[in-house]
């Protein structure tokens, strides 16, 4: 559930309500179709919550041998359902879990739903556009995505500062002082 919500981004509610039917292993994506929030299997929280984000090949193997290994296999059942009875696991005992396995790492403590900041962050910072990224989270408003614009590359940003100090010593004002 850690690995695919780092790798999704999806939210802690759209996990839970994950079906094997909504991985599309064919076309590589996971299909955002409902979360479990405040004790009720609903739509996503917008409109633009029902999305389907990309499913990389790891993830694929991830997931593929968390259902190998699973009693809940059918695909109208809970990807990540309680390990006993494929119902809705407690929202408490998934960040207990989640805790317990950053203090293992040595790692401090964070929110679950920081994991869903850090896919943002690793998309934004990978050249992701910024109008895909916010498909792919859901977001209803753009500004919201653009928290992660700070992350995102420029292609030619440094050859833009480097020509525009080239030019500038090359320029006729190479009578200047070097400031150097």
């Amino acid at each position: 559930m850690i690995l695919t919500a780092a790798m999704s981004g999806l939210r802690k509610g759209e996990l839970l309500g994950l079906r094997w039917e909504d991985i599309d292993w064919p076309a590589q994506r996971i299909r955002v179709r409902r979360a479990f929030t405040r004790g009720v299997m609903a739509s996503p929280k917008s409109r633009q919550g029902t999305r389907s984000v990309p499913l990389s090949d790891e993830l694929a193997r991830e997931l593929t041998a968390l259902r190998e290994a699973s009693r809940w296999q059918a695909d109208a059942d809970l990807v990540f359902g309680h390990p006993q009875t494929g119902t809705v696991q407690s929202d408490s005992k998934i960040t207990a879990r989640f805790h317990a396995a950053l203090d293992a790492a040595g790692l401090r403590r964070r929110r679950f739903h920081d994991l869903r900041h850090s896919f943002g962050t690793a998309m934004a910072g990978a050249g992701v556009p910024l109008r895909t990224l916010q498909a792919w989270m859901g977001h209803a408003n753009f500004q919201t995505t653009l928290i992660y614009s700070d992350y995102s590359p420029s292609e030619h940003e440094a050859d833009l500062v480097a020509r525009a100090f080239s030019s500038s010593r090359s320029s006729s004002h190479s009578e200047a002082p070097d400031i150097t």
